[in-house]
Parts: structure tokens; sequence; C-alpha cells
């Protein structure tokens, strides 16, 4: 009877539990991700991109983004965030160039599904890279997606002065 529950435990944290954790989006290797098939992209927004709600993204994500694509990767950005047209530039822009949905549930499946379906992927090849266990892990991986958390406490690259 203890192993049994052991292994319910086990099973029940294993939602949480990332394939991989690294300091910065920057620290991702997307060329192992290629090679094992990965095709779609799926970024939270806050403390992931960006540095938090209200923060400006970096250049450097941007070019980032850009060259995923230019390899051939589908990206496509899933937040929570609630979209305030006169207050939140930085999803009007990415909403530009990137399928994106805001205000989205996680870790409910709806968001995921929708966007895999905009990039014609399947959970196989998506790869889900966010900051929070219980939203953006777990709704990955109850989808068997592949998931990766950003584990550093800045995540991201701030401009000089900023906290």
């Amino acid at each position: 009877m203890f192993a049994l529950r052991r292994t319910r435990r086990n099973l029940l944290f294993s939602k949480f539990h990332p394939r991989a954790s690294v300091p910065t989006i920057f620290d991702i290797d997307f060329e192992y991700l290629w090679k094992e098939g990965k095709r779609a992209l799926i970024f939270d927004l806050d403390r992931t991109l960006a540095a938090g709600r209200r923060a400006n993204l970096h250049p450097k994500v941007y070019r980032l983004l850009s060259s995923l694509q230019e390899r051939g990767f589908a990206v496509a950005i899933l937040t929570n965030r609630h979209f305030q047209v006169k207050r939140d530039q930085v999803i009007a822009d990415l909403a530009q160039n990137y399928p994106l949905i805001y205000a989205a549930g996680k870790p409910g499946k709806k968001g995921f599904l929708t966007l895999m379906a905009k990039m014609n992927a399947t959970p196989a090849d998506t790869v889900m890279i966010g900051d929070r266990l219980l939203t953006d892990i777990w709704g990955a991986n109850r989808l068997g997606i592949y998931s990766i958390r950003i584990v550093s406490k800045s995540r991201v690259i701030r401009k000089p002065g900023t906290r």
C-alpha cells in the first residue's frame, strides 16, 4: 500500500516538473530542440520574455524571436496578462508578428490548444517556455507538451538602471 501511495504522489508531482530549467531564454539550446523534432515554441510573457508586467521587451528579445522564426520555428505567446489598449504596447507589438493569446486562463488547456492549432503543431512537437510551475509548466505537462522553466531571479535582460 505504501508503494502505491508513493507512486501516486510521484505521478501527481511529476506534472509540476519541467523537462528542463534554465536561467534565461537565451540559455535555451534551440538547436537541441530542433534536432529533437520540436518545431513550435510557446512563450509566456511576464518574467519570461519581459522583466515584469509593465516592462518593455529588450531589443535582444525581439531579435531572438525573429531569429527563431527564420530558423523555421513557429513562435507564439501565451499569457495570463490582461490586455489594456492604453497601457500595454508590448502585447500590441507582439500580436503584429506572432500568434498571441492574452488572459489565457493558464493552466487551462484552451489557450495551448488554440495556439497549437494556429501553428499546425501537436503536443509532441511543441515546447512551452515559462516561469510559473502552476500555470506554464503544469498546463504544458498535462497536455504532453515539452516544458522549460525560466528559474533565475533576473529571468530576462533588463535595461541598465532598472529593477
